[in-house]
Parts: C-alpha cells; structure tokens; sequence
C-alpha cells in the first residue's frame, strides 16, 4: 500500500518528479544521509543543482497520509547516454552539507555570562545555515555538557564538534527534515515492533569481521597530552596514531577518542535485506497511533535479531540503513552491530 513520492521543493520547480530507482543512505557515521536518484530523461530540467528535494512514503494507514523519509541538496546531476538507453541520475545530501563544505574561523568561550554547551555550540554554528538542531527525546533539557572552549580557524568546525560530542557521549545526525539531532546510542529496544528473524523477514544476509583496518595499539595526541589504548581482540603489532587538530582538548577526551576509534575498529557487523522500508501494513494497523511512531528503519534502533545460522540472537544496533526502490520493490538494507561500538 506504500507508494515513495519525490518533490522538488524549490520554486519556481516546485512538483512532484518521477523516478525510476532511487536509494537513500542514512548512518551513524557520517552527519548526511545521501540520495541517489535516478529520473526520466525528459524531466532532466525539472531538477538543478541546490534544489530542495524531499521524499516522502504515501501510505493511507499512516496519520496525514504521508510520512517524510528525507530531505537532501542536490549536489550532483549527471546525464548519461547510451544505444538504447538514457540516464539522469541525480545526487544529494543533507542540507547539513553547507557546514561541512563551508570554511571560517571563529571562538565561543564559557564564562560568567555564557555558558556554551554541546548543543548550544551546535546550534550557534548550525544557525548559520538556518539548519535547525535538536536534541532527543524531544521536549526534554539539554542533556549536553558545557564546552569550555570551542575554536576554529580557516576550517569547517564540524570534524571538532563530531569529537566533543564523541568525548560526551553522543552522536550527531541529520533528520529526516533535513535538520539535525543530538544523541545518545539508543538504550532500550524499539517497541513499534521492528526486528530482525531469519526465516522470517530476512532475505539475504552478509556476516562480516573484518581485521584489515584494526590496531593492537591506539595512540591519540594532543599539545600537552597523549592516551594510548591496548586492543586485546588484536593480536598484532600494528599501532594507529592520530594527532588532534585542536591542541585544547583535554587528557580525558583524548582517551574517550582513542576508544572509540578502537571499538569502531572491530568490524563485526551484520547486514540483512529486509523487505519494504519499514513496518508492514499488518504492524502498521496493530499499533495504537501512527502519530509519534517510528515507521521506517533508520539508524540508532535496538532491536531483536534472530539469527541461528551465525549464532546471534542479542539486541543489536542499528548503525546504517539504505532503503531502496524501483518500480517493482522496495527493500531496506540494515547494517547491524553490537551497541558498544557507540557507547
């Protein structure tokens, strides 16, 4: 009963575009989910570069009819043509790309008349870009700790903001509306009724542990500091250093950041194709109220994994999702992992 509806939001282009295959990245480790999108070639002028585009999933079981998916900038716009075929295919990110790409310089201090915290920090910088940024659970206090000092010179300020909320605790995403969400690595299981059960949902799955990019030994320097990390699960003799940008951060973080890179590290992920982009329509019914529901898988879910053919049967993390569709289906690939790797 699912239908994906594509709209260029910018005027004077505003419509609905066809399409005919598109996908639709979303992860933990990367601050913009990505869209690829390819359309007909007689609507190639319905579409440029810096557009708006917005993808929603039409379904009537869901509260208003329709449910936005993602929000992206068109980055790229590429035509291509062969014998018997012509392609355009279309590429964006989330509006949070304008951070990322920009560069500038400027400091925010704490003291007796601010006090900046990871959240005000983000928002200071995101308010530049009129990109909004919120915390989850909505509706709560800030949850973030104060940021004593926070400087950025010639460079875009994001790579330093991903390591003071790394050192806190906390992920920084983009939303599906195109703004941005701080939090933490989810704790509970999903209760709308997402899993994943061999024999049952699944149709194809991938078990991967991979040591090609793994360290005995993590070395991060600061000015005045340094934090070593011993991975024991490694036994070699490889050691990864990393010299921090900012010659400020503290002791403490630069161990938090020395662990985390070790965790990241393991490569013990799981990913299965799933069908549709989300909870069927027999789920869908099932609930009380689509209204502040999660429908569609996206990344930062727990949820139960069943798996007995690669022994897994443990509350697993959502760290990516690719929801694609064409004109005869629409599957989601889900990148599992083991909820430490976040922590």
């Amino acid at each position: 009963m699912s239908r994906v509806i594509v709209t260029n939001a910018s005027p004077p282009r505003r419509r609905d575009l066809p399409w005919l295959r598109l996908r639709i990245r979303k992860s933990l480790d990367d601050i913009c989910h990505t869209l690829e999108m390819e359309i007909p070639s007689s609507h190639r002028a319905a579409v440029r570069k810096h557009d708006l585009i917005r993808v929603r999933v039409e379904n009537p079981l869901i509260s208003g009819g329709r449910r936005l998916v993602a929000t992206v900038r068109v980055d790229e716009i590429t035509s291509d043509a062969e014998a018997n075929a012509h392609r355009v295919t279309v590429i964006g990110r989330s509006p949070a790309r304008d951070i990322i790409d920009s560069t500038w310089e400027g400091e925010l201090w704490s003291n007796n008349d601010a006090r900046w915290t990871l959240a005000g920090v983000a928002r200071r910088i995101a308010g530049e870009f009129d990109i909004d940024v919120d915390w989850f659970p909505k509706g709560q206090p800030d949850p973030t700790a104060c940021v004593n000092f926070f400087a950025w010179q010639n460079e875009s300020p994001w790579a330093k903001l991903i390591v003071e909320a790394d050192a806190q605790g906390f992920l920084i995403t983009s939303n599906e509306a195109g703004g941005l969400y701080i939090w933490k690595a989810a704790g509970t299981a999903r209760s709308e009724g997402f899993h994943v059960t061999e024999g049952g949902n699944v149709r194809t799955v991938e078990w991967r542990q991979n040591g090609a990019e793994q360290f005995h030994e993590y070395v991060v320097r600061g000015a005045f500091a340094e934090a070593r990390v011993f991975d024991p699960e490694c036994r070699t003799s490889r050691v990864l250093y990393i010299d921090m940008v900012d010659e400020r951060v503290e002791p403490e973080k630069l161990r938090r950041r020395a662990e985390t890179e070790m965790r990241r590290r393991r490569e013990n992920r799981t990913r299965v194709t799933v069908s549709g982009w989300g909870l069927s329509d027999r789920q869908i019914r099932a609930l009380p109220g689509t209204a502040n529901r999660e429908l569609f898988w996206s990344p930062n879910f727990l949820i139960p994994v069943r798996m007995p053919s690669l022994g897994l049967r443990d509350n697993l993390l959502t760290a990516e999702v690719e929801h694609e569709a064409d004109a005869h289906v629409m599957q989601t690939t889900v990148t599992l992992v083991h909820r430490e790797a976040y922590l």
